[in-house]
């Protein structure tokens, strides 16, 4: 007789989203419909305090689940057209062979190194956890997984670790930062707190995170490498590694592939000064007196996805030129490229229909309006750890980290005064609980295009990644609990 046994169903990312979708429809249903009246503050739209008013109801139909998707495409059109010119671009580049060169090169340097290979994951988990901490690096991790992927795998690793050293350590950055202007920037402004004040004990909780983040992920690429069978990604880069030929011999570097990766490193360099483009040129100018800005005509803000879009564009061109790709080559290689992006992109538009049925149903407020009601009832450290869960529950719908800024802080700095914590404790809660779950969340672009990139099921992800986040929010629960002693 055989054996009865129960599988759990295995989903897709979109069937996932497609659940989420109906969840989220039927709560348009079942919650309230409320708003807060907004005013224009600093060119932002903010919410005011205490103005939290019923509104007519407005459930969801099967017509506007339709539609949602649609206007999801509308909403995420810039990311689109950045995640297919970076697919069309770096599979020009890849025709050159630059990549593949560069890769065998990277390989022989560590093989000849092996200290350096041990290297690898923590200072790259350094520097990532770096630009999210301080500029607050986010789309830009996209450029630089599918070229750690492959030499990730070429080192013995696997694509989870080489999507993880961009996208987490930048993530894991941006929810402990210190200077970033996207979350502690607009959050401390708008709580009329001093600008990046409280830094001492902002850099020590990111010290904090991003060494349990390297401990943790040098714990898993160590079981990997005893047995490849454990990893997420088994026989996924088991075919990577054959397409990418990283078993295979490499002929040696050209100097017209050395070119295209100087081209390539070029534009990295580019971007972050463009990224920077105002602390820079007020360093300059601290430097030197010169009004970089006046003299040159230049914005005040920096780069961001069309300008970086831009700029990869520009590389892909010089990468044909200097790999002395043929026209149809270029062209071909380009179309490929982006035609492997499309089922992405068509993800992210189902995940921003997410949002938009929970916007049009006018949900949202009524739920920040419940929590902050309940919050302050709560000790002021029970509190504090309460507006970070409203700030993850939030996050769920808006990843954006400056949209939450000007929706949550108007509402919690003055619930500070009240409830006996500090505003600057209160903006901690704040990017520590809107941050860390965006790594996992299906309604934030980044993390499915990351994820996408490395052909990762979303399941498969989650399940791998959840003990980490865990682990961070037991890290940042704690570090609410010093401020209120310190009067922080």
């Amino acid at each position: 007789m055989k054996k009865w046994t129960f599988k759990l169903p295995q989903f897709n990312t979109l069937s996932i989203i497609f659940s989420i979708i109906l969840l989220v429809t039927v709560m348009t249903w079942l919650v309230p419909s409320g708003s807060y009246d907004r005013v224009l503050t600093d060119g932002r739209e903010v919410v005011v305090p205490g103005t939290y008013h019923a509104v007519a109801s407005s459930p969801q139909g099967i017509f506007d689940v339709l539609k949602a998707p649609v206007t999801g495409f509308e909403n995420t059109a810039l990311i689109i057209a950045f995640l297919l010119l970076i697919g069309g671009v770096l599979a020009v580049i890849e025709k050159t062979g630059a990549i593949a060169a560069g890769i065998k090169e990277a390989s022989l340097f560590f093989g000849r190194n092996p200290k350096f290979k041990f290297l690898f994951i923590p200072m790259g988990l350094i520097l990532f956890s770096l630009c999210g901490a301080t500029f607050g690096m986010c789309e830009e991790t996209l450029i630089f997984i599918p070229i750690l992927i492959p030499l990730a795998l070429s080192l013995g690793y696997d694509s989870a670790i080489g999507t993880a050293i961009p996208f987490v350590g930048a993530g894991v950055g941006f929810a402990a930062a210190f200077t970033n202007p996207f979350t502690v920037g607009i959050a401390q402004g708008i709580a009329q707190v001093p600008l990046y004040s409280g830094l001492g004990y902002r850099v020590a909780i990111w010290a904090i995170c991003t060494t349990v983040v390297i401990i943790y992920f040098m714990i898993y690429a160590h079981r990997i490498q005893k047995d490849p069978t454990k990893s997420i990604t088994y026989q996924h880069d088991q075919l990577k590694r054959h397409e990418l030929g990283i078993n295979q011999e490499v002929s040696k570097i050209t100097t017209r592939q050395k070119l295209v990766l100087l081209a390539f490193g070029t534009g990295m360099v580019l971007l972050v000064l463009g990224v920077l483009k105002p602390q820079v040129c007020a360093l300059i100018q601290s430097w030197t007196g010169i009004d970089v800005m006046t003299l040159l005509h230049l914005e005040d803000s920096g780069w961001y996805i069309t300008e970086i879009a831009a700029l990869f564009l520009g590389i892909g061109f010089a990468a044909a030129i200097l790999g002395k790709l043929s026209m149809n080559e270029f062209t071909d290689s380009f179309f490929e490229g982006v035609r492997g992006m499309a089922s992405i992109a068509i993800t992210l538009c189902f995940a921003q229909a997410i949002v938009i049925i929970a916007q049009n149903g006018q949900i949202l407020d009524t739920v920040l309006d419940f929590m902050s009601k309940g919050i302050s009832k709560l000790h002021p450290i029970c509190a504090s750890w309460a507006a970070m869960m409203l700030q993850t529950v939030i996050d769920f719908f808006i990843p954006s980290g400056s949209s939450k800024a000007v929706l949550t802080m108007p509402i919690l700095a003055p619930l500070a005064d009240l409830i006996g914590i500090t505003r600057q404790t209160m903006v901690l809660s704040f990017q520590l609980g809107g941050s860390w779950l965006n790594m996992i969340f299906p309604t934030d672009p980044v993390t499915l295009a990351a994820i996408g990139f490395a052909s990762i099921p979303f399941a498969k992800w989650l399940k791998w990644l959840l003990p980490l986040l865990i682990i961070m929010y037991l890290l940042s629960f704690a570090a609410l609990v010093p401020p209120y002693f310190m009067h922080w």
